[in-house]
């Protein structure tokens, strides 16, 4: 991981996206760490964005306190189901 400040991301951006095909960069504005970036390639895109969604996240919480509390499906009745549809 390498380390970078604002202003030298401001004045090589190109050569900072090109390393970070390497590596992550981590940007920092005062001293403190204010932003990554992180190569992403075309296959990576979805996933990206699906794992930074917040309503997609409120989405998998809340199935994972239904399954929790009440118990799964088993896979036998979960597909006799769906075949039902």
């Amino acid at each position: 991981m390498k380390l970078a400040t604002v202003a030298e991301v401001k004045n090589k951006l190109s050569g900072y996206l090109k390393h970070s095909e390497k590596e992550d960069i981590v940007i920092t504005r005062s001293g403190k760490p204010t932003a990554v970036i992180h190569h992403l390639g075309e296959d990576e895109l979805e996933d990206y964005l699906l794992e930074h969604d917040p309503k997609f996240k409120a989405k998998i919480e809340k199935r994972w306190q239904n399954y929790l509390k009440d118990g799964g499906v088993e896979l036998t009745a979960l597909l006799k189901r769906e075949k039902a549809r």
